[in-house]
């Protein structure tokens, strides 16, 4: 029996976004319909930046900008020191030494190897794990690095050993002003993260589909919610989570719905996940969903059906999840750290909060108030049309890409790229 396929098309954008932003991005592809770029990343799934790319790069090969998506391959070993990394640019602590030193750059050198990526046109490398490329290949074209992740206080020894590398970069993109870093020499400019309003994850969903998903799950269709929507990592901080829950479940009976995957570059997100599950201990009114099938649908009514969702980051490089939920109408309570405070503006489309204290007021107002949930609610849909659409990313790459291919032309006789 023949499969019916589908298609990515930026045309069924434009009853949501409107004529104007279609045509601009329209314009801008145009410009760069000859030009071959590539994404490289270290998981295909599993997290934010591979479910950006999921829809990015399908929908720039659908306007005509040529755009490849590379894994880099890895061991268990190289992405436990890459999960090192992540939490040390976030704060943590690290202690190098020349095995975490030079497992990274054999593994980087190793891909280096297998992926012949300078026969395209401009690359851009996404977080730590393939940052080290560059030093692997004579460079011809433009470089640019995207950084997800929470650069507010990085590990000043970690950020030194990066800095050659990074420097070796024509550009830096981070996610938020804060995250920009004045001792490194390379130009750096801020993209923010976006959500795919048609994928499965944030598409409509009928009532009676968002009960049967969560029915499933076991979640109870007549008992308010409490949700967060993360993946098992210290920084969503889901043990706080679920000390806030216990506290307002004190003067509401609610419950609270935990969901969450496991990525193959997060070593550390079953022992994470183990730990919840301890803590939980067995509870009926806490739900705690990991890698579930039909897991993008479940978290798309989970979202949908929360009275609250829950953020309680406590370092975040943006939160996408935060969008997801106000696209769905759903106010969100997040602590003021990375991105969230760009998209959950205090009392207009959720609740900022500084701490558990204040997390368990944020949470009880609005489960009390049915009126200024959907007042925020509605609000923060409009916010999140207008800034957080995966429409508004592709422009801002498109522009970018527009930039340094520009530049790389005046340049291109034989050559290699200035930096």
């Amino acid at each position: 029996m023949k499969q019916t396929l589908t298609k990515k098309h930026l045309e069924d954008y434009r009853p949501i976004v409107g004529d104007a932003k279609i045509k601009e991005i329209n314009r801008y592809a145009r410009r760069l319909k000859d030009e071959h770029i590539v994404m490289i990343n270290s998981t295909p799934m599993g997290g934010g930046v591979a479910e950006i790319l999921n829809s990015l790069v399908l929908l720039l090969n659908d306007i005509g900008v040529e755009t490849g998506w590379r894994i880099l391959k890895g061991s268990n070993t190289f992405f436990q020191i890459t999960k090192g990394f992540h939490n040390a640019l976030q704060s943590g602590d690290i202690h190098l030494n020349k095995r975490i030193t030079g497992t990274y750059e054999q593994v980087n050198y190793n891909n280096a190897l297998m992926n012949h990526i300078e026969n395209h046109d401009l690359v851009v490398v996404h977080d730590p794990q393939p940052l080290a490329l560059i030093a692997y290949y004579k460079k011809r074209i433009p470089w640019v690095w995207r950084a997800h992740i929470d650069l507010t206080k990085p590990n000043k020894e970690l950020l030194a050993y990066l800095k050659p590398f990074i420097e070796k970069y024509d550009a830096m993109i981070v996610s938020t002003e804060s995250y920009k870093q004045k001792q490194l020499h390379v130009k750096q400019f801020i993209i923010h993260p976006s959500i795919d309003p048609l994928s499965e994850k944030n598409c409509h969903l009928e009532k009676t589909k968002i009960a049967t998903l969560l029915r499933r799950q076991g979640v109870k269709m007549n008992k308010p919610i409490v949700a967060q929507v993360s993946r098992f990592d210290k920084w969503k901080d889901p043990l706080g989570v679920l000390e806030v829950f216990n506290q307002v479940r004190k003067r509401l009976n609610c419950q609270l719905v935990l969901i969450g995957n496991m990525s193959s570059d997060d070593p550390e997100g079953p022992e994470i996940y183990r730990e919840v599950m301890k803590r939980a201990n067995h509870d009926d009114d806490v739900h705690i969903l990991v890698n579930i099938q039909d897991n993008d649908r479940t978290v798309n009514a989970l979202q949908r059906a929360a009275d609250v969702v829950l953020q309680k980051s406590l370092r975040e490089g943006f939160a996408l999840t935060v969008s997801e939920a106000l696209w769905k109408g759903t106010p969100v309570v997040g602590t003021r750290v990375g991105g969230i405070p760009l998209q959950v503006l205090h009392n207009k489309t959720g609740i900022l909060v500084e701490n558990n204290s204040q997390a368990v007021q944020g949470v009880v107002r609005l489960l009390k108030n049915s009126r200024l949930r959907k007042k925020l609610g509605k609000q923060g849909r409009e916010h999140v049309r207008e800034h957080f659409l995966i429409t508004r990313h592709i422009l801002d790459y498109l522009k970018l890409f527009d930039y340094y291919l520009s530049i790389q032309h005046k340049f291109n006789d034989g050559k290699d790229y200035p930096y």
